[in-house]
């Protein structure tokens, strides 16, 4: 059995971390990174369907879930009830990464938040006797050991499966952070972005335009690719919209304030799009977009993986990004090559400065002053999605050895801290992708699945 934590346990807290999913990115990426941040960081669990896992990405053969488990010092599980039914590591676990095939998102993402509500009510069992026995004057609540997720994008690719686990991350189980593994989104210069649309700089929000293009036909266009260009039978279709254009959506609607429990900005309503396809998958590998929302924004969306070369070249070819954001007031712009910072920086110009450039990431201390999108590298600790969800590993697991090492609860009043919830963001990311795909078949614009 796990032993009970010491003073040295509060003092020094431990994530126990699950990765469920052993393909290519969790081995070049996820668990290099988890293993980065020892000793705050231990991995706790590994799982896959199979026993030797397969990619088509890999420069070299991928390790078996035994290789893996011997490498990171943890017991390893063929499926995610498995996982949770042992009673050793299941109940102990403080967040688990997904990083599943697309497909098995909700599946995985449901016995999860499931498990979090399972902990919540065994706690307030212990509560309601607690409170029976020695009739406290004032309510107090039983601290359980929080689970967080951090999920690979797309959130989903169902709208109903992504409706779901919104409501169940920001209704029913709150407590843990839900975060999508949107890198871009946790760039420091996205959140300057976003106070500035958070404080009205640019006042109301009447026009955004957004292009994401890519040297990416290498995986599009090749059917061994299978994950990346075929459909399942919850897709209305697959390839460049679902692989790269999430992230565009996902940082416009981080930067627009999107949170787990209110609509926010262009809530959309209804999608028109038109979609090239590549010859040897049937992929969508070009699109151009309008998005009608319900505040009355004019939004238009485009990409396409026909940019020549390969960001895996070398020298490496970047994508070519860009996000403009208009408003009465002013306009917000952020455009570069993701792999070359000096080719852009964020500019806003405003009415009140008469429409002069200024460059707010300059004026923050701690932020670079460049172009900075995906955070794809393999070194060092992580990028700021990782941190995002460690660090609200770190805090419940803190602060649920303090509650044991000390038998103290929460009272009635206590402020928790802010609990990061990207669930909204996917939500809408999959809503729109899905309209446009249905838009793409039906050559007329298509209303938005709520």
């Amino acid at each position: 059995m796990t032993e009970p934590p010491t003073q040295d346990d509060a003092a020094q807290p431990v994530a126990r971390i699950a990765v469920i999913g052993c393909g290519w990115w969790s081995q070049g990426w996820h668990l290099p990174h988890l293993a980065a941040n020892t000793p705050s960081v231990e991995i706790a669990a590994i799982v896959d369907p199979t026993p030797n896992p397969v990619s088509t990405l890999a420069s070299s053969p991928l390790l078996s879930l035994e290789e893996l488990s011997k490498k990171y010092s943890c017991p390893f599980y063929n499926s995610i009830a498995d996982l949770l039914a042992d009673p050793e590591v299941g109940p102990t676990l403080d967040g688990a990464i997904v990083a599943t095939s697309h497909a098995s998102h909700y599946e995985v993402g449901m016995a999860l938040l499931r498990e979090g509500i399972h902990r919540r009510k065994m706690a307030e069992g212990i509560e309601k006797e607690e409170e029976g026995i020695k009739k406290r004057q004032r309510h107090v609540h039983v601290l359980h050991r929080n689970l967080s997720i951090l999920m690979e994008k797309p959130m989903t690719t169902s709208v109903n499966e992504a409706k779901r686990l919104w409501e169940m991350s920001a209704v029913n189980y709150p407590e843990g952070a839900f975060i999508i593994n949107h890198t871009a989104s946790y760039r420091p210069q996205t959140q300057v972005a976003r106070r500035i649309i958070a404080s009205n700089q640019i006042g109301e929000i009447r026009h955004i335009s957004a292009s994401m293009n890519g040297p990416l036909m290498w995986l599009f266009d090749d059917p061994k690719n299978e994950a990346w260009v075929l459909k399942s039978s919850s897709m209305s279709g697959n390839g460049y919209a679902y692989g790269q254009l999430a992230h565009v959506l996902a940082w416009i609607y981080n930067v627009l304030g999107a949170g787990a429990t209110k609509e926010g900005i262009a809530n959309p309503t209804k999608v028109y799009c038109t979609m090239t396809h590549a010859p040897n998958t049937g992929a969508d590998v070009s699109l151009a977009a309008v998005i009608s929302c319900s505040d009355g924004i004019t939004f238009s969306l485009d990409g396409t993986a026909l940019l020549p070369g390969s960001q895996y070249a070398d020298p490496p070819i970047g994508k070519q990004i860009r996000v403009d954001i208009f408003g009465t007031n002013g306009s917000l712009m952020y455009s570069g090559d993701d792999k070359k910072p000096e080719t852009g920086r964020l500019e806003l110009r405003t009415t009140a400065h008469d429409g002069k450039s200024e460059f707010p990431c300059a004026r923050e201390d701690g932020v670079d002053d460049g172009f900075y999108f995906e955070d794809g590298d393999p070194m060092g600790t992580g990028p700021g999605s990782m941190k995002a969800f460690l660090d609200a590993c770190l805090t419940s697991s803190s602060k649920f050895a303090r509650s044991l090492m000390n038998h103290t609860m929460k009272a009635d009043g206590e402020n928790d801290l802010h609990v990061v919830n990207d669930s909204l963001v996917g939500l809408r990311t999959v809503q729109i992708i899905d309209a446009m795909y249905r838009s793409s078949m039906s050559g007329m614009p298509e209303v938005i699945v709520n």
